[in-house]
Parts: C-alpha cells; sequence; structure tokens
C-alpha cells in the first residue's frame, strides 16, 4: 500500500465540514492498517421510543470512516459511489467508534470495510464503501462547479 497522509493532515480536513462539527466526530485513532473515527453520544441521535441509535447516523458513520480511510491514501476527494450496510445490533446510549481498513485502493474504484462498535467492542453494524479514486472524474467534478 502507498505512502499515507498523516493524522495532522487528515484531522483538519475532516473536522473542517460543518456536518462532521455537527455531529460532534473525533479522529480517534490512524495507523498503518485503519483509521478509527469516535462519535460521541448525542440524545438527539437516538429515537425516543425505544432509545436506539437511528440507522441514518450509523450510516452516516459509515461513510465518513470509509471516506477517510481512502483519502488518506490518495489525498483527493473521494466521492461514494455505493455504500452497503448490515446492522447487526442496536446502538444504545453511548460513544461509537468506527473502524476503517482499505480492502482494494485502485486507480479508478477503491473499497473499504468499516466496523461500528460500542466501546466495549460489541460490534454494531458492518459496512463496505465503493469510492471513485479516479483522477479524471475529480478534475471534471472541479471544472464543473468553476
Amino acid at each position: 500500500m502507498t505512502a499515507s497522509l498523516t493524522r495532522e493532515a487528515i484531522e483538519p480536513v475532516l473536522l473542517g465540514s460543518q456536518y462532521h462539527q455537527f455531529l460532534g466526530i473525533q479522529l480517534e485513532e490512524v495507523n498503518d492498517r485503519s483509521l478509527t473515527i469516535r462519535l460521541p453520544y448525542n440524545e438527539l441521535f437516538y429515537t425516543s421510543a425505544d432509545g436506539y441509535i437511528h440507522g441514518g447516523i450509523l450510516s452516516t458513520l459509515i461513510d465518513i470512516a470509509g471516506y477517510f480511510e481512502v483519502f488518506r491514501f490518495v489525498n483527493r476527494p473521494v466521492p461514494t459511489i455505493d455504500l452497503k450496510i448490515d446492522f447487526l445490533r442496536p446502538g444504545r446510549a453511548g460513544d461509537l467508534l468506527a473502524t476503517a481498513t482499505v480492502v482494494k485502493l485502485g486507480r479508478t474504484v477503491s473499497t473499504a470495510d468499516i466496523s461500528v462498535t460500542d466501546l466495549s467492542g460489541k460490534p454494531i453494524a458492518i459496512g463496505r464503501g465503493l469510492f471513485s479514486t479516479r483522477q479524471d472524474d475529480q478534475a471534471a467534478v472541479h471544472t464543473a462547479q468553476e
């Protein structure tokens, strides 16, 4: 695998998004094999009827972790192409951790696996993201936005 961005390079990009700030996410760990993001407990993210975290919040967490795991190897935007999620058990009140690992880093498409656990290590959900790493797509996006 190619050299990756450091925590110091990734963190400002991750935390620069107002949406990420709203979620309160934090970059928990970056190592040679994976990236971990923490989602602190926020009662707004839980359903009032049963006290479980909303699936959309889990999906968002999985997407963000996968995105930044791939991003750190290519150092450019990597739009999500596809996202598959399996919800394994209800997430109860408490912080959650999303750990992402690159499965395949390709010239046009890359894949990351993501697992979400509670702080005791119980799995809550797993996901697989497919991200565009094609350089031509990035040039087209920037040209269209100008």
